[in-house]
Order: C-alpha cells, then structure tokens, then sequence
C-alpha cells in the first residue's frame, strides 16, 4: 500500500533562502495541487491531505465511476504503508520517519543539487554543447553586465532561478536594459536561491517531457514522453497523453538517448527515483531541432494523475488534462449545474469520453486558484473541440 503525499511545494522548499513560514500566491496554489492530483492513488492507497477535500467533488466522482484513493488528513498517517512524496524535501523525510517501513531516499543534499537549474545547465553543456545557456549571474547587476557585451537577441533572453516552480521562477527579457521591474524582479529571485541561470529565449514548436525512474546503478525504468502546453511566455497550461504521436516519434531515439545520459549523471551525483525532464523543439531558421535536455526535475510530475487514468483506460482515449485560471472562468457553483451546462460534452462513465473536473470547487472554504478539466475523446481532433467548446462557454 502506498501513502501520496503531493508535497507540490517541492521545488520552491528547495531555496535555501526561503523561509518556511513563507505564504505567497505561488505557496497557496502549490497547496491547492494536492486537491488536484486527488486521482493519483488506486483504490488501496492513501493519500496525505491538508483538509477534507470537497464532499460534493467526492460524490460527483464516485458517481462517474472513477476511483479515487482513501484520504488521510495530515498530520495523521497511515503507518504501514509505504509514503512516495511528490519530492523529496526536509518535510518529507520527516514525515518517512514515522512509518513502520520507511521508504529509501537519496540525500537531501543530493536533492537539492541535483534539482538547480545550474546542475542542468552543467549537464546540457558537456553533453550537448550548452549553445542555449548563456552564463549563471548572482545579482541584478551582474546580468545586467552580461548582456551589456552581448550582441541584441532577436527574441531576448528567460532568467531562470536556480530552483523554481514551473515558470514562476522565470523572468523573461527583451532588451539589454533592464527596466526597473527586471532589476527588482531577479533581486528577489537572489535573496531566496542566490543565483540564477541565463539563457536566449527560442521560439519553441513543440514542449515535451520525459518521465522516468532512475536506480542506484543509472539504469531507467518506466519511460514514457508526453507533449506539454505552454503559454507563449513558457507558464504551464496542461498535458496531452496520445498512443498516436507522430511528432514525439521523430524525436524517440534522441530523447530516449537523453534518458540514458541523465539517468547516468543523476546516480553519479547519488540520486535514485523518478525524474522529469524538459525537452523541447524549436526551429532554428533552418529547420526543427530539438533541445534534449531544458530542466531536469529529479521527483514526480504534475499530470501523474491524469496520466494513470489514460493508462488505466487502456489508452485508447486522447487526454488533455489542463488547468484553468478561475478569475477567467465563470462556471456555475455545483457539479450538477456544471455538468447541465456541459450538455453533450459532459464526461460519460460508459464512454469515457468529455469534460471530467479534476479539482474541487472549494478548497478549504474558498475558491480555488487553478480548476482542473480533463478533456477525453477518441481521438485529437474531438479533444481540441471540446476544448474550445468549454473555453467558449465558460472563459469571461
């Protein structure tokens, strides 16, 4: 049996700077994922919440036939079962502590270091030549003197912090003097990770990332590439999970080749467990290349859960899982009002097709910041559809 605990603060608790008692936006929707990634365990597991999620969600999930694990609100715990964390961080650890059986871990050193940006940065120059990454600067003033003696960039360039959360951690530039808001910007990044890593901004084509695990002995199990849906700007929108992707398949060798790189570096460092890496492809003005490695994410990753439904549904459906900004929704207060206004497009359990609302309506007495929609069709065309459908409804 195992015990999830969605610690999605993960990549935030990383910075050595931060302090714990830190409450921000980015601190309150990283909690709010844990409701989010409610799907995640099977029936016979646990899963470790800061509340009781919605009972109205429960309901209307049961009443879909999807299978949703037990809840256990924290600080309890189940003792005998194994804990796998989104990450593991201090909190984590601690927490492991109290089972009968604690789950291994690398060190959290090794987690940390193995997490920055700069150790990604490090691995994509020695193997990949590092054409993208531009220098690592520790203050406003030192970037601003580095892209002083740069030539302009027709597309600017993304200040990335050492750890960050999604592209919360970025700031993008696009000019060689930087506005007031730049300077102040990455000052804040320094204050709480101390650096942060440059690089020239791409026009990208296609967002993908590579899941796997890696063991003690550098070798991966589990490999699995999806497309990610970006904003223009990078900020995270959702996952599409398709058997039939021609253009990842132009990629395999090469991401599966990366897979096997970064594997060897994590355990070289001392890393075991699951990875996320980054990839993406842009077009050089000759034609479509890919950039193997962009961040490596040594812990899970967000879209687990819709990605052990799609699994479980023999992937023979198309799904998008997304999330939406529900200050831009304006949808209706019950499920049942939800899933009228859906008509047609609302998630059918026999044919495991429509819109299926992955987040409650109400997390801890308010609205949440993000809902998540599960978008399942037969096939790409009907997702894309049914995706503008809902924009078109329910988008103020």
């Amino acid at each position: 049996m195992r015990e999830h605990f969605i610690n999605a603060d993960f990549d935030l608790s990383l910075r050595r700077g931060r302090s714990s008692g830190t409450s921000d936006a980015r601190s309150r929707q990283a909690r709010e994922l844990t409701m989010h990634v409610l799907l995640l365990g099977v029936e016979g597991d646990s899963i470790l919440a800061p509340a009781e999620p919605q009972g109205a969600f429960l309901d209307y999930l049961q009443r879909l036939q999807i299978p949703t694990p037990q809840v256990c609100v924290t600080p309890s715990l189940t003792k005998n079962a194994r804990l796998t964390p989104f990450g593991w961080n201090e909190d984590a650890a601690d927490r492991n502590r109290f089972y009968e059986d604690p789950s291994p871990h690398p060190p959290l050193d090794v987690v940390r270091r193995v997490n920055g940006r700069c150790f990604s940065a490090d691995v994509e120059r020695r193997h990949w030549g590092g054409e993208h990454v531009i220098g690592i600067v520790h203050s406003a003033d030192e970037l601003a003197a580095m892209l002083s003696g740069r030539p302009a960039a027709e597309n600017g360039w993304v200040v990335k912090s050492e750890h960050g959360n999604g592209a919360f951690g970025n700031r993008r530039l696009r000019s060689r003097d930087l506005a007031d808001a730049d300077r102040n910007a990455v000052e804040r990044l320094m204050v709480e990770d101390g650096c942060a890593v440059v690089e020239r901004w791409c026009d990208r084509v296609l967002d993908l990332a590579t899941v796997f695990t890696v063991d003690e002995m550098g070798g991966t199990g589990g490999l699995h590439t999806y497309e990610v849906v970006n904003t223009a700007d990078g900020a995270f929108i959702g996952d599409i999970f398709d058997r039939d992707q021609p253009a990842l398949d132009r990629w395999g060798n090469e991401i599966r080749s990366m897979a096997e790189v970064v594997a060897a570096e994590l355990a070289g460092a001392g890393y075991f467990g699951p990875v996320c890496v980054d990839s993406f492809v842009w077009n050089d003005g000759v034609g479509e290349r890919l950039r193997p490695v962009v961040d490596i994410n040594a812990r899970s990753f967000v879209a687990a859960a819709a990605e052990r439904l799609w699994r479980a549904w023999g992937r023979d459906r198309v799904v998008y899982w997304r999330l939406f900004s529900t200050r831009k929704l304006r949808v209706p207060d019950s499920f049942a009002d939800l899933e009228a206004a859906l008509g047609r497009d609302a998630f059918n359990p026999v044919t495991r097709c429509g819109a299926l609302i992955t987040s409650p309506m109400d997390v801890e007495g308010r609205a949440p910041r993000r809902l998540g929609v599960l978008l399942a069709g037969e096939d790409r065309g009907a997702v894309d559809a049914m995706n503008f459908r809902f924009r078109e409804k329910f988008e103020k």
